[in-house]
């Protein structure tokens, strides 16, 4: 389970965030396979050493990620460009050989993102080269754990212009337009289909009603709320979905300087707490928000906070560094004690 939601500010600047929600450890609090989590920059310029094809970034990036690899989560580079993936059950790959035959580029599925925002500085430039690119049917070899995660992928840039890619044709991608907010399966046809079931939705309160025969109805709370009544209001994918469009689509007009306050305030009815999405009755283990990102396109500013602790890690992308850094999430809760 995995939210993405873009917002525009007044002033036209773009924010992006995302919740990782995922049954497995991202900074160590179960047993287990662990993401190990950091905040990763990889420098322009910069020979990448991939598990399939060793590439050359063209730009930095600076994004969360796992310790000591190639696998970016979400991220964002000197361009403004931002991306993330999340799990698609319909995802697909192809044999490597199969796509050199065709001509097509083979890429990791765990390592697209950061091989996306190292080579490419909009949204525009995607679309004119993603069908040159197919997932390969390869796994991510993480100490010593064969990986092979099902993926899709959003990137949005400064201008607002946005793309959801959805390796569903044996490893090569449908392209979708972005339309603000991106969820899990089914694909994104479907989402974009389903939204309109809840057309009715409205942010304004309901008031009291005339009916026949001399009844008057008066709202609950003086009809607080009412407008939404009938959203969907579980952890699904789809509801998910319709809960960030039109969340994010109703919330007021805001300054660019509240962004990432703004974002973050949209993003707390889809922070999922620990044991609510457990496989079977007898898991320990639960798929919850490991952490939730956000992103100032303009600024080239990341903070993320852990469902570890309260406080945020905050970074702003360095264009001048010359190695790949691996730095800490703070997992502390910090307070300010009057």
């Amino acid at each position: 389970m995995c939210t993405g939601i873009k917002l525009t500010a007044e002033d036209g600047k773009i924010f992006f965030g995302r919740t990782m929600d995922l049954n497995v450890a991202m900074f160590g609090e179960d047993p287990g396979l662990n993401g190990d989590v950091k905040v990763v920059s990889f420098p322009k310029n910069y020979e990448i050493t991939s598990q399939l094809d060793n590439w050359v970034s063209k730009y930095s990036v600076l994004g969360i990620g796992t310790n000591h690899t190639t696998i970016l989560y979400d991220g964002i580079n000197e361009c403004g460009l931002v991306g993330d993936t999340q799990v698609l059950i319909e995802a697909t790959r192809c044999e490597k050989d199969k796509i050199l035959e065709s001509g097509n580029t083979p890429v990791l599925a765990e390592e697209f993102v950061t091989y996306i925002l190292t080579n490419f500085s909009s949204v525009a430039e995607i679309r004119k080269a993603y069908s040159n690119y197919t997932l390969v049917n390869q796994s991510y070899n993480f100490n010593g754990i064969e990986l092979q995660y099902p993926l899709h992928y959003s990137f949005i840039d400064e201008s607002g212009d946005g793309i959801v890619l959805e390796p569903v044709l044996n490893g090569q991608f449908k392209l979708y337009d972005y339309i603000g907010v991106m969820t899990n399966s089914p694909e994104y046809d479907y989402h974009k289909t389903n939204i309109r079931n809840y057309i009715g939705l409205e942010n304004i309160n309901v008031a009291k009603k005339n009916y026949k025969n001399d009844v008057t109805l008066n709202p609950i709370e003086n009809g607080t709320g009412f407008g939404l009544l009938g959203m969907p209001g579980d952890y699904t994918s789809p509801s998910r979905f319709i809960r960030s469009f039109y969340f994010s689509n109703m919330i007021d007009s805001f300054d660019s300087a509240k962004g990432l306050t703004t974002l973050y305030a949209v993003f707390r009815p889809f922070i999922i707490p620990r044991g609510i999405g457990k496989q079977k009755e007898t898991d320990s283990i639960s798929d919850y928000t490991r952490y939730w990102s956000g992103y100032d396109l303009s600024n080239r500013t990341m903070v993320v906070q852990s469902a570890e602790g309260l406080c945020f890690t905050a970074k702003s992308l360095d264009s001048t560094i010359e190695n790949v850094t691996y730095e800490e999430v703070n997992l502390d809760n910090n307070f300010y004690y009057l």
